[in-house]
């Protein structure tokens, strides 16, 4: 079993500055046509801190699996590079921490935190899949087991207590004594209520910089459990522990919610479940899907091609499995990823279009995968792109569900065509969503040219007075540099961006 090592010499402090501000600003399941190079490069050359008052900041809408939103946020980001500048300086003491509370593990039991990207800059991806340094500890530790104990933390990020971040790294005595606000950890705590408008309670959704601190409270508790003895991992606040008897999954149970409770968290009672062992080591509908009998195939480009019957029979047993899940958008997820590595004859690929457009219409979460999954891989002509983007926008506007409508502006501007609709710019303005706002006015500057812009830049005018944070970059780049504050006119003059050439 291996060791908890990424921590100790793997990211440097510069690397992680440049790794959170460079490449972690926005949430990767915002539409891919945003950057923070340019800011990285600029704000590398200020001095800290930039600012000390709190910032609000820019809220998102992201659709999940089971059509519910989850609300992800863009910070503001000189607050931002504040709060990342904080932790790399104090690199070196929040890595011993690591140190401290992982030396006696046997096993890696955080399964997903930050770490150096093979061929990325980014220090954190969600779906991570590589275990190679992390091992495989579940297969070791499940063979004395007879239970699973699932345990989830309840609204982990927003119930981070910013406090509890001092609590974690020196204790909850010496931080309530010494609170002077130059201490390290005092700084640390300062600076990530600033990015959340002051706030104690929660950390954003998104930055990468709230997976750092989430690390930093959750080891703390894993070194307690290990101490009781239990056996576990942990997949940010997901814990899966194994056990020897139902007695100790209770008892286990009881324990984290003990420590959780040290730092202001409590275990979601809901989610939690003991399974009796042996359990799959994937879901059931995972091997179902992955082991799905494609007869009469051949092979085009060294790709397993599939014919329309095939096809329709595929998709019709993840449909059935879906429905047998209770409505598991994740299934139909899956299933479009295994189409996404087979090569589709021409009927094929003409029925698979269509089936996508209805099911997406039906399960939104899907939004996500169309460009990667479905438009690259089968060479889908922009045409199709269009058909499928006005209805999703039309969706998004009655539904009041602005990712949509900011997908179907993102496809229009990435694959080149325009959209029949001719409210658009009212529609964005009407949301007041940040992302629709922009995307909007990225089309505009692109079909309808500058003429067409004045509505939107009013707008920002106005938001300037009141709502900056909360407006930031629709603002920044909408106005010109007299129009600017501080440092966002002084990036303006120097042509930074934090939009992508492509978008632009």
């Amino acid at each position: 079993m291996r060791k908890y090592i990424d921590y100790k010499n793997e990211i440097t402090d510069s690397e992680l500055f440049d790794g959170l501000v460079g490449f972690g600003l926005f949430a990767e399941k915002i539409p891919n046509f945003l950057t923070s190079a340019d800011f990285l490069n600029f704000v590398s050359t200020l001095p800290f801190p930039i600012n000390d008052k709190p910032k609000d900041y820019i809220r998102y809408s992201n659709m999940r699996n089971i059509n519910i939103p989850r609300h992800l946020a863009i910070p503001e980001p000189f607050a931002y590079a504040n709060q990342c500048k904080v932790l790399s300086n104090n690199w070196s003491k929040i890595k011993k921490h690591f140190e401290q509370k992982t030396d006696k593990d046997e096993f890696k039991i955080s399964r997903i935190h930050l770490r150096k990207m093979v061929r990325k800059s980014e220090l954190f991806e969600m779906n991570y899949k590589n275990f190679d340094k992390d091992g495989s500890p579940d297969q070791d530790i499940v063979i004395r087991s007879k239970y699973i104990a699932f345990a989830d933390i309840s609204n982990c990020f927003p119930s981070i207590y910013s406090h509890s971040i001092a609590w974690s790294l020196v204790g909850k005595i010496k931080s309530k004594l010494h609170k002077s606000p130059l201490l390290w950890y005092n700084q640390l705590d300062f600076y990530t209520r600033n990015v959340k408008f002051g706030e104690t309670n929660g950390v954003l959704i998104g930055p990468h910089s709230s997976n750092l601190i989430s690390e930093i409270v959750l080891v703390t508790v894993d070194k307690e459990l290990t101490k009781h003895g239990f056996k576990f991992i942990r997949n940010i606040d997901d814990y899966n522990c194994y056990v020897n008897s139902y007695e100790e999954a209770e008892r286990f149970f009881l324990c984290l919610s003990e420590e959780l409770k040290n730092y202001e968290l409590f275990l979601n009672n809901k989610k939690s479940k003991i399974i009796p062992l042996p359990q799959a080591s994937v879901k059931n509908w995972v091997t179902k899907l992955n082991h799905f009998n494609f007869t009469n195939t051949y092979i085009v480009n060294n790709k397993e091609a599939i014919r329309v019957k095939e096809l329709k029979g595929f998709l019709d047993f993840a449909i059935e499995l879906m429905l047998e899940e209770d409505s598991d958008a994740s299934i139909i997820n899956y299933a479009i990823k295994i189409l996404s590595n087979k090569h589709l004859d021409r009927n094929a690929k003409d029925y698979f279009i269509k089936k996508i457009h209805h099911l997406v219409l039906l399960y939104p979460y899907l939004i996500h995968l169309l460009e990667k999954q479905v438009f690259e891989p089968n060479q889908i002509d922009k045409s199709v792109i269009k058909t499928i983007a006005e209805d999703i926008y039309a969706y998004g506007v009655k539904k009041k569900v602005y990712e949509a409508c900011s997908y179907a502006l993102y496809w229009a501007i990435k694959y080149g065509f325009e959209m029949d609709t001719e409210t658009i710019k009212k529609d964005s303005i009407n949301s007041m969503d940040c992302i629709f706002l922009m995307l909007s006015y990225l089309y505009d500057k692109k079909y309808h040219r500058k003429l067409y812009l004045k509505e939107y830049k009013d707008l920002a005018m106005e938001l300037k007075k009141n709502d900056f944070d909360r407006y930031w970059l629709f603002i920044y780049e909408t106005l010109t540099e007299s129009h600017l504050p501080d440092n966002y006119g002084n990036m303006k003059r120097l042509n930074l961006t934090f939009i992508k050439p492509e978008f632009n």
